[in-house]
């Protein structure tokens, strides 16, 4: 599958206007680049969701750097790509708790709604 800007983008909008709720990140100019922001959060029924849209494959790299950003918070996150991980990153995401959703922008919308519960 070719991957473009516009996969993010069409993912990004349909998200925002598929579920209620959701709050955009903005972007913060003359950040470090250390500081997260993950593109959208959700809380709903006591439960955080923090969903980050990746333009690419998801790596155990991210994976390692989201589970050391987000442990010790109460949120559950969420991998939004393009491709399917592969096995090691799937497993690596499974024993730290991170969703991984992927497709195109409409599967994207359809799992992660079910995912949440929305």
């Amino acid at each position: 599958m070719k991957i473009t800007r516009r996969w993010g983008s069409d993912v990004e909008a349909s998200i925002g206007e598929s579920i209620p709720n959701i709050k955009k990140e903005p972007l913060i100019p003359n950040q470090s680049s250390y500081v997260f922001r993950p593109d959208f959060i959700l809380e709903e029924e006591g439960k955080r969701f923090i969903i980050e849209i990746k333009e690419r494959k998801i790596e155990p790299r991210d994976v390692a750097l989201i589970k050391g950003i987000v442990s010790g918070l109460n949120a559950q996150p969420v991998f939004v790509s393009p491709e399917e991980p592969d096995e090691r990153t799937s497993e690596l995401a499974n024993e730290s708790e991170i969703r991984i959703i992927s497709g195109s922008p409409d599967t994207v919308v359809k799992k992660l709604k079910g995912a949440i519960g929305v």
